[in-house]
């Protein structure tokens, strides 16, 4: 879609009250000629000034998968165990964006966390003049994946040092493999997933770990997000936006894995082609109905179906997106905001350095990103007071702060809300309205 501007700039303003002034003198000199140049000035009012050029997008993708013998992210009940072999393999998958004028790359991890230490040493890492704009490193959050300590095997040579320079290689490679593009967006609706927090009739909470009986729960997000990236010859990416942990596989499980958006990502890349790229949402307080599925009870058949049930709703909504933008205007903004501990009731010291990305895509797709794992209702705020037409909360983003409970799951606790939080109470309120704001101001809801 063609931005088109008349007199909406200082510049153009300035050459147009120039060219009145050179009218005027020429109908004093030239009476003849007078009528055929004001014809011709009032033509040029109605031409339209192109700002934005052509999308380009481009993609590259690496394993990242590690050798056997790492700790294994996230469940405490794993013990000393360490993983014992690979049943999928880890990727990261690359989007880069250019609209001539901002270069941006977006980045899934099937990592279960990527911290604020990896982030800036992948940034390290990436050639003088790369001139990238802004970098959106998302972790899955798969607890099928290695920890990323900086140890392991050796603290001389650690994993997690090679997985920073495949990023940074796979950036460079994307920029180079832009092409022409148009990008759209669509939503659906997936009923899978719970609210693991039940609160009960005196307030207290009751942790609801795993619901084979689907029992009704609440607040929940079934919203089922789609950014689709379409070249010359067909797809180039697919990014999808869910909310609900990938904890299908549980602590009896100690080979590599992806979980459910490894399944996802296979269903609609045989469907349809091209890169696919999960983004999680808000979904801190959000589990599969299956969740911590034993091995021995068919656990990966578990992960394939619900990957699948996905996975067919993303096919549906990306094959009904028709409105698609081959000139958006890319904006973005990254901002560090200073958050305090949980036990600094009195906010005296700063303890953790929040980033939080908001990125717009023409005039109906934003992205705005948030450092470790929000609440549901933080994610439903989000989308709920956002004036653009499709705005996609992602988590675990350029870092990993733990828990970003609500104000009002603070005062009920449970795992998330009482444990596993380490932010000041607030945060989460704060991170979302500030990228709301960015997000506004961006597309021009707000006067400066």
């Amino acid at each position: 879609m063609e931005k088109k501007l008349f007199l909406n700039s200082v510049k153009q303003k300035n050459e147009l009250t120039n060219l009145n002034f050179y009218i005027m003198a020429r109908a004093h000199s030239q009476p003849h000629q007078f009528a055929a140049t004001l014809f011709l000035f009032i033509c040029s009012l109605a031409i339209p000034v192109t700002l934005t050029a052509q999308l380009k997008a481009g993609t590259a993708k690496v394993e990242i998968t590690g050798p056997k013998g790492s700790t294994m992210y996230g469940y405490g009940a794993r013990g000393t165990n360490v993983s014992t072999g690979v049943h999928d393999s880890l990727y990261a998958r690359v989007l880069a964006l250019s609209d001539g004028r901002i270069k941006l790359a977006i980045v899934t991890l099937d990592l279960g966390a990527f911290y604020a230490r990896n982030t800036a040493r992948v940034l390290a890492a990436l050639p003088e003049g790369t001139n990238l704009d802004n970098l959106l490193l998302i972790a899955s959050h798969s607890h099928s994946t290695p920890t990323n300590y900086d140890n392991f095997p050796s603290e001389g040579d650690p994993w997690i040092k090679h997985v920073e320079k495949k990023i940074a290689d796979a950036i460079v490679a994307a920029l180079d493999n832009l092409q022409p593009a148009r990008i759209g967006a669509g939503k659906g609706e997936v009923r899978e997933g719970f609210n693991r927090r039940v609160v009960k009739a005196n307030g207290e909470v009751f942790m609801m770990w795993r619901n084979e009986e689907r029992l009704p729960t609440a607040p929940l997000d079934y919203e089922l997000g789609v950014i689709s990236v379409q070249g010359e010859q067909g797809p180039i990416a697919t990014l999808v936006n869910f909310a609900c942990h990938p904890v299908v596989l549980g602590p009896d499980n100690l080979q590599y894995s992806a979980d459910y958006p490894g399944a996802l990502a296979n269903h609609v890349r045989e469907n349809i082609g091209g890169q696919i790229m999960f983004l999680p949402g808000a979904q801190g307080d959000i589990n599969p109905f299956e969740d911590k599925q034993p091995i021995d009870q068919g656990a990966f058949e578990q992960v394939e179906r619900l990957g699948t049930v996905i996975g067919e709703e993303v096919v549906r909504v990306a094959e009904r997106i028709t409105d698609f933008d081959d000139q958006p205007e890319i904006f973005t903004r990254k901002e560090h905001i200073p958050l305090a501990d949980r036990k600094d009731i009195n906010r005296e010291k700063v303890a953790f350095q929040a980033e939080v990305n908001s990125v717009l895509v023409g005039k109906e797709i934003a992205i705005a990103t948030f450092p470790g794992e929000f609440f549901v209702e933080h994610g439903l705020s989000l989308k709920s007071r956002s004036p653009i037409k499709h705005t996609f909360f992602v988590g675990y983003t350029n870092d990993a702060l733990a828990y970003f409970p609500t104000i009002q799951a603070t005062t009920e606790g449970g795992y998330g809300a009482a444990a596993r939080t380490q932010v000041e109470v607030g945060a989460g309120e704060r991170l979302v309205n500030r990228a709301l704001i960015n997000l506004l101001y961006m597309a021009g809801k707000i006067s400066p």
